[in-house]
């Protein structure tokens, strides 16, 4: 699958304050990327709708090869999410329980 060419613009905290519906006109029309600085330092990005699917595609890609890396790699064994919270709590120190999990 071929990537779409990607343009970046850098801009500088203000200026993107006063050209903010140009800069998102560029994300919109051109699928360009806006990178924010305030003092030479990069503080956000503004991307378009179809580039943040694209991100969260390749984001949950990488989520199912861990998991499936997992189950190689547990050599067939499983565990209670009961069991996991309480290796868990062992390990850090906490007083996890699923009813806390779902119910906060």
């Amino acid at each position: 699958m071929q990537q779409p060419s990607i343009n970046m613009t850098k801009v500088e905290v203000n200026q993107a304050q006063e050209k903010f519906s140009e800069l998102l006109a560029l994300v919109e029309q051109e699928q360009e990327r806006i990178v924010i600085e305030s003092k030479g330092q990069v503080i956000a990005a503004v991307i378009s709708r179809a580039d943040l699917k694209r991100l969260e595609a390749l984001e949950d890609a990488g989520d199912v090869a861990d998991f499936r890396r997992a189950i190689i790699e547990s050599n067939g064994e499983s565990y209670s999410v009961e069991e996991a919270i309480a290796h868990y709590n062992e390990l850090h120190g906490t007083d996890f329980t699923v009813d806390k999990i779902l119910n906060d």
